[in-house]
């Protein structure tokens, strides 16, 4: 009777054990498929916002090209200055020099001359320092006829640099990103080498589970990916964009809890049966029970005291990082109403005898009430109302380098030359105040014992068809490492209380809501600059010296 007892008992256990491994199988089944299909997802938008950016930063080389070449030369030493305007390796090529090249050379400048007005795109070779060029060849004319031939070399290892999103996808499951060409050659970064991709599916975008060969130390090793894909068109030279990332980290997590919880529901499923059987041979089957649901109704209380703990966490956390973002901006913007409230409570009478300050009071006032109103629109919609126009950026840039004036310390000396003429740009109004504020904020931080400030405004030397802002300081610089993350939301160097990292990321912002770039030079210990043009529009009739900044 007793060994009937254990073996059924033991049958019993085996069936709740098989039973747990397929409920453990189906669950981590779906979940790994929501996961995986998550995170395909996200990768897929990446590859595809990627590639957008990086076919447009192909598009503007081949425009730049188009616009510096275009039209009749007077003189060689115009393609000369046009070859330096562009900072880029490239070369002219004589009309008569043109049959002494290499063939597939010869073959780019026929095609130049067949079509003058055109930028000929391709190919991508590589160059004796390693990285891979794309070739750009233009016809150029001089009096009026085609005189030769200009060929200018992009590195696309620079391109690549300067695509900011690419070399940081490399954040988990050991991500990264790579550019190949038609022929299946990584083009992007040409020092990439860890491993030899074996890929074949470049004639379509979307993003699927390979089986990828890869060499790791000499070894070849087949392992499993998520790979992205994404065309690049220019031209008819094509391009694909690669994510690639670890399919067995992805999945490893879910792999590991679906472990975990299947030794542990053996583990119950065991105990409960060695439970069972003392429970009847010691006949407490009902104080064993009611102590099991008491233990049971514990576990759910504390588990849901310990959500709650998670939700309030979470909340207090968005909300410090909102409150930090509002306020960031709300600091700059009340400055000057806070300037001029001390100046109208120590003397009545400064109506009457300071009618500007009271009226960039005003102003500030009144941009203060927008921002309000856009965080209002946007907390409940989900984006702001952005209310753009055209407007005399000078006008708007001598109102804010006055409040900056009275921002400035003691210690801190104003280097300024703003161009009176009324060039045009189209956005936001206030916008460039919260621009120059932002910049001359960080500025001021970088010089707690003190230095120089300078603001150039006018128009751009590099492009006529754009303005340019130069903000420049004498501060302590920024380090290499951190340079391609100062744009990033957040991210700050400054203490706790000091800043929210928001600033440089507003900056950026409305400047390419402008239709206008961003660039940054600095040195630790030196200082730095921040360049930034914005396109205008319409003309002026006065004249305005130009400003240049290169890096």
């Amino acid at each position: 009777m007793e060994k009937r007892r254990l073996r059924k008992l033991a049958v019993i256990t085996v069936a709740g054990v098989a039973a747990l491994l397929g409920v453990a199988f189906f669950i981590y089944d779906g979940v790994k498929s929501t996961i995986v299909g998550n995170e395909q997802e996200s990768l897929r938008s990446l590859a595809r916002v990627n590639a957008q950016s990086l076919q447009a930063s192909l598009e503007a080389k081949a425009n730049l090209v188009y616009a510096v070449f275009s039209g009749g030369m007077e003189r060689t030493e115009d393609i000369e200055k046009g070859l330096l305007r562009i900072r880029e390796k490239g070369r002219y090529i004589p009309l008569s020099e043109a049959g002494e090249q290499e063939e597939w050379i010869q073959s780019l400048c026929g095609r130049a001359k067949e079509s003058p007005g055109a930028v000929i795109t391709g190919p991508i070779r590589q160059s004796g320092e390693g990285y891979y060029v794309l070739y750009m060849t233009k016809a150029v004319g001089i009096g009026g006829s085609i005189r030769g031939y200009v060929q200018v070399e992009w590195n696309l290892d620079e391109i690549y640099m300067q695509e900011q999103a690419l070399p940081g996808l490399a954040v988990k499951n050991s991500r990264y990103c790579i550019v190949k060409g038609a022929d299946g050659t990584t083009v992007m970064p040409s020092s990439y080498g860890e491993e030899e991709l074996s890929l074949s599916h470049t004639d379509q975008n979307g993003c699927t589970i390979e089986w990828i060969y890869e060499a790791k130390d000499g070894i070849p090793q087949r392992t499993q990916k998520l790979v992205a894909c994404e065309s690049v068109e220019i031209a008819k030279e094509a391009l694909f964009l690669y994510i690639v990332e670890d399919y067995g980290e992805v999945i490893r997590p879910i792999e590991q809890i679906a472990l975990y919880f299947f030794f542990l529901g053996s583990a119950v499923i065991i105990w409960a049966a060695a439970l069972i059987y003392k429970i009847k041979e010691q006949k407490k089957t009902e104080e064993l029970l009611v102590r099991e649901l008491r233990h049971e109704k514990t576990l759910n209380e504390a588990m849901k005291e310990q959500e709650g703990l998670m939700q309030k966490y979470n909340h207090s956390k968005t909300m410090s990082v909102l409150t930090g973002s509002i306020a960031h901006e709300f600091n700059n913007l009340m400055t000057p109403i806070v300037l001029y409230a001390d100046l109208l409570e120590e003397n009545e009478a400064v109506f009457g005898e300071m009618p500007e300050e009271v009226t960039e009071l005003k102003s500030a006032a009144g941009r203060c009430e927008e921002l309000a109103r856009q965080l209002l629109s946007y907390s409940r919609q989900g984006k702001a109302e952005k209310v753009c126009t055209d407007y005399d950026a000078a006008y708007a840039m001598q109102e804010a380098v006055n409040i900056v004036k009275k921002l400035l310390p003691e210690e801190i000396r104003l280097k300024e030359n703003i161009c009176r003429t009324p060039y045009y740009i189209h956005g936001q109004l206030g916008a460039l105040n919260q621009i120059l504020l932002n910049l001359a904020t960080n500025a001021i931080h970088a010089m707690k014992e003190g230095g120089t400030l300078g603001i150039w405004f006018g128009l751009s030397a590099d492009d006529e068809k754009c303005v340019r802002l130069v903000v420049e300081d004498t501060g302590t610089g920024i380090a290499p490492e951190i340079r391609q993350q100062v744009f990033h939301p957040f991210f700050t160097t400054k203490q706790a209380g000091e800043g929210t990292g928001i600033g440089l990321t507003v900056v950026k912002r409305l400047t390419e809501e402008h239709g206008g770039s961003v660039r940054v030079k600095t040195e630790l210990g030196k200082g730095t600059t921040f360049i930034l043009d914005f396109p205008r529009v319409g003309t002026s009739t006065q004249c305005c010296t130009s400003i240049t900044h290169t890096n």
